[in-house]
């Protein structure tokens, strides 16, 4: 009986230590400023996604995230790739996922480094699996200064590429990523070809006014979804004739990865046009980078999110392509990345259901 006492006392003692070390261990992560600001944008997203897109909400990083901050690089959520193949200091964890710190010459303070990547090459920490790759507040502000207005809208940059995450754990997604050709990627393979072509460029910029004239003009749906699918398979028809190239897929699979990444910006921006998250655990100089700089905002004024301003002209037309959705109360957020892997299949049914 006593040895029954004291095993259970034992297990009791073990428990309660690992609960404080925990507790400890959070308490020490949120001494940083960089992870009261990451913990600030993921708040943000989760309480986003809870009105808006609830499957984006259940988890805090549907993939593994490279996190840098000014004096050191972390991961969180690493893969059992990173752990077996690199070293590391263990950190703790954040929200339950946890927390390693790289070694030094994995610091990036030099470059802006927004992206999701993943490789066949085994020496990197992306092998094989999607992972986000992001900066810090701090380090951000240094590269973009004015150009950065607050915190929140750091948050909306990260959010883009969280939703990358989301979007590529999802298997149908990510296989159908794999079977695509893209020489040089999107930028040299679709985005030269309005770089260097007045007639193209022409075209994708009237293509995208006809998709934004309906969620914002109230432009008739069949009309204009008709001239906007004119105007491309005649583009694309031409880079076929002239360049012996088809550019469907590859344009169709970035309209909807990065299109569809735009989305969740705007719903973060509506959100914080009407919601104030909790900022409970920020320090009064963290909230000092918080200006609300989202009061008032109206969606349809958002011309950063709508309009065409560089060669990647295939975000907006998948912002709007989702915006059109939207409107149109399509159900798309369910089947989109699980069980449709394009926006344009679903605007096509949106068409056709509308008949």
């Amino acid at each position: 009986m006593k040895n029954i006492l004291f095993i259970s006392f034992l297990i009791l003692f073990v428990s309660c230590a690992k609960t404080t070390k925990n507790k400890e261990t959070v308490n020490s992560l949120m001494d940083k400023s960089h992870f009261r600001h990451l913990r600030y944008l993921v708040t943000i997203k989760n309480e986003t996604a809870k009105k808006h897109w609830p499957d984006f909400g259940t988890s805090d990083f549907h993939q593994p995230i490279v996190y840098y901050s000014k004096e050191k690089a972390y991961v969180l959520n690493p893969t059992e790739h990173i752990l077996n193949n690199f070293e590391y200091q263990e950190v703790g964890y954040m929200n339950k996922v946890r927390v390693i710190q790289l070694p030094d010459s994995f610091n990036e303070t030099t470059s802006m480094k927004f992206h999701t990547g993943v490789t066949s090459d085994s020496t990197q920490l992306n092998y094989m699996q999607p992972i986000l790759y992001f900066q810090s507040y701090e380090l951000t502000k240094k590269f973009l200064q004015d150009d950065l207005k607050d915190l929140e809208d750091w948050s909306i940059m990260v959010i883009h590429e969280l939703f990358h995450g989301y979007q590529w754990s999802k298997p149908k997604m990510l296989n159908h990523r794999r079977g695509l050709s893209m020489p040089g990627g999107p930028d040299e393979f679709l985005g030269s070809y309005h770089r260097d072509l007045d007639w193209y460029k022409e075209s994708v910029e009237k293509e995208n006014d006809l998709l934004k004239a309906i969620w914002i003009d109230g432009a008739d749906l069949h009309e204009n979804l008709n001239q906007f699918e004119s105007l491309r398979n005649l583009r694309i028809e031409r880079i076929k004739r002239e360049f012996d190239v088809d550019i469907r897929a590859a344009e169709d699979y970035e309209i909807t990865i990065e299109g569809g990444a735009r989305y969740p910006e705007s719903l973060m921006k509506r959100y914080l046009a009407e919601n104030r998250p909790d900022a409970s655990f920020l320090t009064d100089e963290d909230k000092k980078s918080i200006i609300n700089m989202f009061e008032g905002y109206d969606v349809s004024k958002d011309k950063a999110l709508s309009d065409i301003y560089n060669s990647r002209y295939y975000y907006q037309i998948g912002y709007n392509i989702s915006m059109i959705l939207e409107k149109y109360q399509h159900d798309y957020k369910s089947r989109i990345y699980n069980e449709e892997v394009s926006l344009l299949k679903l605007l096509k049914e949106l068409k056709k259901s509308q008949q």
